[in-house]
């Protein structure tokens, strides 16, 4: 949700919502007791020695752009933030309450949620950072959206944002402009909204915060998987990864420059229709 600017245009989404899929989120952990989850948020890995709580609130903050419950003018089957709205949420944390981290940790939580979902059977989705970690995600048939990265650059030069397989997510203002951090090129899949996104927060179970950054971006796609995933069935990761750009509306990207000639300019979209 953007906290620039009030809209009132009407939207619409399937309420199957992301049920019956996981996502995992491999970042600093998450508060799960908070209000805007609805009890679908859990712990499940701590890779690293540290305590088994979002410190730093970074995880928090995205988790609910996937799927939120928080309800919006007394909807019970409203949310607030985000997409698949009745997904469940897993926590692995990786990073400590500086936000910092070891790259084995993060191969080591992506690892997990592969051998994870492989037990649970459940169509499965994983939002994160490492190049070979990633891609025996896609192997496996989990479906791995990651972050652009935030240095304005080309994305080819960002782990692991530059694997093909993956979903590789830029971010958007709220005027439809590339973010001046994200990162762009022909790697990117997606653009998705990326700055002053409001959220959940981790320092009560009901606060939020405002944040800016391809990691904002990235949950609105993962949570679009999630979304179609029990809108329309699974399906492999390529085949998703194309879905994704098929719905996209492309050129919305705007002004997009300066980039490279064959860059991507597509806005994520999940063109529902009543």
């Amino acid at each position: 949700m953007h906290t620039s600017i009030q809209l009132t245009y009407t939207y619409n989404y399937d309420l199957k919502a992301g049920q019956g899929v996981n996502i995992y989120v491999i970042d600093s952990g998450i508060r799960v007791t908070h209000t805007g989850f609805g009890g679908r948020a859990k712990w499940a890995a701590t890779f690293g020695g540290y305590a088994n709580q979002d410190g730093n609130g970074h995880g928090t903050h995205r988790a609910p752009i996937y799927e939120p419950t928080m309800t919006l003018s007394g909807s019970a089957v409203g949310g607030r933030y985000g997409l698949a709205k009745l997904a469940n949420i897993f926590a692995i944390e990786v990073l400590s309450d500086s936000g910092s981290g070891f790259a084995s940790d993060v191969i080591a939580g992506m690892d997990y949620a592969m051998t994870d979902a492989k037990a649970t059977g459940k169509p499965s989705v994983v939002s994160t950072a490492i190049d070979t970690a990633a891609e025996n995600l896609v192997d496996s048939g989990v479906h791995t959206v990651v972050t652009a990265g935030n240095d304005n650059a080309d994305a080819a030069d960002t782990s692991p944002a530059r694997v093909p397989e993956v979903i590789t997510v830029a971010a958007t203002t709220i005027t439809d402009e590339r973010a001046s951090f994200s990162n762009w090129g022909s790697l990117i899949d997606i653009f998705a909204p990326g700055q002053n996104i409001i959220s959940t927060w981790k320092d009560s179970d009901t606060a939020t915060a405002t944040l800016s950054g391809t990691s904002m971006a990235t949950p609105h796609a993962a949570g679009l998987v999630a979304y179609l995933i029990s809108v329309n069935g699974n399906m492999s990761p390529a085949a998703m990864r194309q879905k994704i750009r098929d719905l996209s509306l492309v050129g919305l990207v705007n002004p997009y420059t300066p980039v490279p000639s064959g860059h991507v300019n597509m806005v994520i979209n999940n063109r529902y229709q009543n």
